[in-house]
């Protein structure tokens, strides 16, 4: 029984000790809520970013990355700038030009700050006078693409015409030391190997990391071709000798040369013997050569995508008139 009544008396204690507790910290955050409920005047630190900067400069060092300020508010404010600093931002359009300098009056300053404040909080006093900027010019130049591509055919298929590139070239903006140093963008290596119809791909450009500042209009390209199946014909061509001497003829043998050509059906059809020219020069003749001449095709169609003779040279006798 004793032992019962011993025990009671110490949950009673326990007991008491909790609703102390209990009432104690329900004090201390009424007093905590009343003192940050209180209006204060206090220093905090706001983050500054710096927008609208014109788009003929580059801002090329940051001034300020912070601005020491004086407030007037509410306690709560205080916290909350404590746990989470505020950024504030500073609009750099709005900078006075004057003697080759850039700056942000005190005024302007107060002004921007004061429109990012909540209705709690009043600004007495900030820690700059005016805000000085450096900028460097910004210049714009075009350089060309240059296409990187290892590309194979299928059997009897080639390429008509060239590759083409769009856009062709790239606008540059950065400053002058920069971009004077490229002359031409490349592109990543484009692969394909056994292609037997006309393509059409989007290409990354190589774009150099290691400019700051510089800016690129396209990071990527469209590349394209026409690819057709194409065919041979042998189109046979007499050979014409020049620079021959007054009263001097030759003749070669053969007097004519097999020229392969490869082309696509319909402009393999409209081929013509006065299409091609063969010319053989005489006045490079030397002991060395002796009666033999090399021989050049000078003339051919623009539309075949190759023409190959079936020789490079000829035997000639002379014929003296």
């Amino acid at each position: 029984m004793e032992r019962l009544l011993e025990w009671i008396k110490t949950g009673l204690k326990k007991r008491k000790v909790k609703v102390f507790l209990v009432f104690l910290l329900c004090a201390s955050l009424a007093w905590l809520i009343n003192k940050l409920s209180l209006t204060y005047t206090n220093n905090t630190t706001f983050q500054v970013e710096y927008i609208n900067i014109p788009e003929e400069f580059l801002l090329a060092n940051t001034p300020k990355d912070e601005i020491q300020v004086r407030l007037q508010a509410a306690g709560f404010q205080f916290l909350g700038y404590e746990l989470k600093p505020k950024h504030i931002q500073l609009d750099v359009s709005k900078v006075m030009h004057k003697d080759d300098s850039y700056y942000l009056t005190s005024d302007q300053i107060r002004i921007q700050l004061e429109s990012q404040l909540n209705n709690y909080s009043t600004l007495t006093d900030f820690d700059s006078d005016a805000i000085y900027f450096d900028f460097t010019s910004l210049e714009t130049k075009k350089v060309p693409v240059k296409v990187l591509m290892e590309m194979t055919f299928a059997t009897n298929h080639i390429l008509e015409g060239d590759i083409r590139v769009k856009p062709d070239s790239i606008q540059l903006s950065g400053p002058k030391s920069q971009i004077d140093t490229i002359n031409q963008i490349r592109t990543v290596l484009f692969k394909s190997d056994n292609v037997n119809s006309s393509f059409s791909n989007e290409i990354a450009l190589q774009l150099p990391e290691q400019l700051k500042g510089t800016t690129f209009s396209n990071k990527r390209v469209k590349v394209s071709g026409k690819v057709v199946k194409f065919s041979e014909q042998v189109i046979k061509v007499p050979v014409h000798v020049i620079n021959l001497p007054e009263n001097i003829k030759v003749r070669t043998f053969p007097e004519i040369v097999e020229v392969r050509c490869q082309g696509t059906l319909e402009h393999l059809k409209q081929l013509e013997i006065e299409d091609f020219s063969v010319e053989a020069d005489y006045s490079k003749v030397t002991k060395e050569t002796e009666n033999r001449l090399s021989v050049k095709l000078v003339k051919y169609p623009r539309t075949l995508n190759n023409a190959v003779m079936s020789i490079n040279e000829v035997e000639f006798i002379l014929r003296r008139e």
